[in-house]
């Protein structure tokens, strides 16, 4: 019985984790922030989920994978960007700049996942799944 009740609330927690996941992009954010006075560059802030891989060999671009290294879109290919945690809509700390030098799965390639490298397999296990926001540097 008591293994029945765990498992079910397992499923609820896994469900609701991807139901909130679907919700996230179904509606997608974009944001502008205030800068500081005399600056007018807009911020467009892309919401995505990020995950964490520490595969070695070549990236598609050909370069090694190292930290400061994620794989995203093709359409970002050579750009750097920064990862924030998502904060209610806004962006909260930043994670990390990155470059894409990498693609992925089709969720990749498609612009819903960032994809960061980290040097161990326990290090991206921590980081797990996260919703995020990513802005584009050009």
């Amino acid at each position: 019985m008591a293994l029945l009740i765990v498992a079910t609330l397992v499923f609820m927690f896994a469900t609701d984790t991807i139901l909130g996941f679907a919700r996230e992009f179904e509606h997608g954010f974009e944001s502008k922030i205030e800068k500081p006075e005399g600056e007018t560059q807009e911020h467009k802030y892309h919401s995505m989920i990020a995950t964490a891989y520490c595969l070695t060999g070549s990236t598609a671009t050909g370069t090694t994978p190292r930290t400061g290294i994620a794989a995203s879109k093709p359409a970002w290919f050579g750009k750097t960007v920064r990862v924030y945690w998502n904060d209610g809509g806004k962006p909260g700390s930043l994670i990390g700049t990155y470059t894409i030098e990498d693609t992925g799965g089709a969720p990749i390639r498609n612009g819903s996942v960032i994809d960061v490298w980290l040097p161990s397999e326990d290090e991206c296990f921590e980081f797990g799944r996260r919703c995020v926001l990513v802005e584009v540097i050009e």
